[in-house]
């Protein structure tokens, strides 16, 4: 099993998101996207559905046992948005 890693700095710049929203969310993550470009790479993205039902945007990368995930949002940002209708089309 992959083992994920929160970074503090998610619940520290998004209160209204705990460990376990992003970890049911990544769980449940129904888009997984590489982000070719990114000066982190190789970078993810990931958007999946917490516990409370809503949706999580994560970013995040690869580690030696699994990933870090370093940035987690819900709402969805228009950014976010944005790139997945643009790999959709």
């Amino acid at each position: 099993m992959l083992e994920l890693v929160v970074h503090p700095r998610v619940s520290a710049r998004h209160p209204q998101l705990s460990d376990e929203d992003v970890r049911v969310a990544w769980q449940n993550s129904f888009f997984q996207a590489l982000r070719t470009g990114s000066k982190n790479s190789p970078e993810y993205l990931w958007i999946g559905i917490d516990g409370k039902g809503r949706e999580v945007e994560m970013v995040g990368v690869p580690t030696a046992t699994g990933y870090l995930i370093y940035h987690a949002n819900t709402p969805l940002s228009k950014r976010v948005r944005d790139e997945v209708k643009g790999r959709r089309t």
